[in-house]
């Protein structure tokens, strides 16, 4: 039993010496980027956000509102893009530093710094669909790469034809445009029951939303109005006609101003990448800034999320004019007094 009383004695000291020592919670500080960046090759500029991690012993929320807690200085990093072809290096893009005013919130408002690149001019596109994009944060003092992405690939469309319904062809005013309005008709009534739209599937795209813009002129303007459609993992999604309807009067409500119809919608087709559909999903999950949540990330050495989408894909097509009471749109519009004439 001897050997055991010293042991004891000098746990017992150091359960006394441990209660004196002073220690922090927080680690000892890390050079960590954040790092936004979406690429769309239909886009003329990309963008892209980096800014850092901070530690903060006190109100987190007051270091986020100081500008030098959270930006980069400028000259300290550089940003750029390699794209390769089956591991071949092709291009290297690299991103220039400006200041973007950001609306007031949680983090620094005011002239904000930002990096682009311009990727498109006219019909000249830099970004290739055959090519994989890296991004890279390297610091200019010792040439560190500070963080840098997963490989990202942009979204290819494969097929000619893009949207394959509504598919019928018209000319109006010399305007050559596809589709008949955008209901489906059902064969037994003659009526339109709803906008069925359906579309190839492209490469590399996760998660679809197509949007009906509604075109009308106001005051001798023309303007439009969005309506989103629902969002698809497949090749169709189907707006209802009451839906349609209702959204649309909602939204031209909005002032009393006489409003003229014009006989033209266009279905754009809207599509991200599997990296930014689980990035928003995980993130339309996050609590407050004191709340431990689990985001998508796919930044080497840093935080936050590169990734592909597609924007700018579209099909123009004509709207009904006709008053019958049966497959009209003009004819519900007026009777939803929507100020359509």
């Amino acid at each position: 039993m001897k050997p055991i009383k010293p042991i004891l004695y000098l746990l017992a000291a150091l359960l006394f010496v441990s209660c004196e020592v002073e220690f922090s919670p927080n680690a000892k500080w890390k050079n960590v980027p954040v790092i936004y960046c979406v690429l769309d090759q239909d886009d003329d500029t990309t963008w892209a956000r980096v800014q850092r991690c901070y530690l903060s012993e006190d109100n987190i929320y007051s270091y986020g509102l100081n500008s030098d807690s959270i930006n980069y200085p400028q000259g300290s990093i550089e940003v750029y893009m390699m794209a390769y072809e089956n591991g071949v290096l092709k291009d290297s893009i690299p991103f220039i530093y400006t200041l973007r005013n950001r609306q007031e919130g949680n983090f620094a408002g005011g002239a904000q710094p930002i990096y682009y690149c311009v990727t498109r001019t006219g019909s000249s596109r830099r970004l290739r669909d055959n090519y994989q994009y890296v991004l890279i944060v390297r610091s200019t003092a010792d040439g560190h790469i500070i963080a840098s992405s997963e490989p990202v690939s942009l979204i290819r469309q494969t097929d000619a034809t893009l949207i394959t319904r509504p598919s019928i062809t018209v000319t109006t005013n010399n305007d050559t445009i596809g589709g008949f309005g955008f209901y489906d008709v059902n064969p037994t009534t003659n009526k339109r029951n709803a906008c069925i739209i359906k579309w190839n599937l492209l490469d590399n795209a996760r998660l679809y939303q197509p949007f009906v813009r509604f075109y009308y002129q106001e005051e001798g303007v023309t303007r439009y109005v969005d309506l989103l459609c629902p969002t698809s993992r497949t090749t169709s999604v189907t707006y209802t006609r009451d839906n349609f309807l209702e959204d649309l009067k909602n939204k031209l409500q909005s002032d009393t101003l006489p409003k003229r119809y014009l006989k033209r919608v266009d279905l754009y087709l809207t599509c991200c990448s599997e990296e930014l559909n689980v990035y928003l999903s995980t993130a339309s999950q996050m609590g407050g800034l004191d709340q431990d949540h689990e985001v998508y990330n796919n930044i080497n050495g840093g935080v936050g999320i590169f990734a592909s989408r597609r924007t700018h894909l579209y099909k123009r097509m004509p709207s009904d004019t006709s008053l019958n009471s049966d497959n009209g749109l003009l004819y519900y519009l007026l009777n939803l007094g929507v100020g359509i004439y």
